[in-house]
């Protein structure tokens, strides 16, 4: 599986490159910003959008909205607190991961909308 990571927290795409390639999940970019995001998810075609909550409310809603409901949708998974997660349940995403909980609830989330 491919997937595409947004978050601004260097420390935390680090964690995530790792945990995930160690899963032979391959991490195609790290990005830290809306406009990179897109234009990254447009020439990778990802299997899979993984967007940190943090990166902003706006940002993830534009994503899960400019990705999933295109002619050829790529699934967003949006990475979020306990706090955060109601929020960012509604803006639409493919699934939801919440920090803090189980590594594997994660794999879980990926493993539900990408490919086998």
């Amino acid at each position: 599986m491919r997937v595409l990571l947004a978050t601004d927290r260097p420390d935390l795409g680090h964690a995530l490159t790792l945990f995930l390639s160690e899963r032979r999940i391959q991490v195609v970019d790290v990005v830290d910003d809306f406009d990179r995001l897109m234009t990254q998810a447009v020439a990778m075609r990802p299997d899979v959008v993984l967007v940190d909550w943090r990166l902003g409310e706006a940002a993830a809603s534009r994503v899960v909205a400019d990705l999933m409901h295109r002619d050829d949708p790529t699934p967003v998974i949006i990475l979020s607190t306990t706090q955060d997660r109601p929020r960012a349940h509604a803006c639409g995403p493919a699934g939801c991961a919440t920090l803090g909980d189980h590594p594997d609830s994660l794999l879980a989330a990926l493993r539900a909308v990408g490919p086998d």
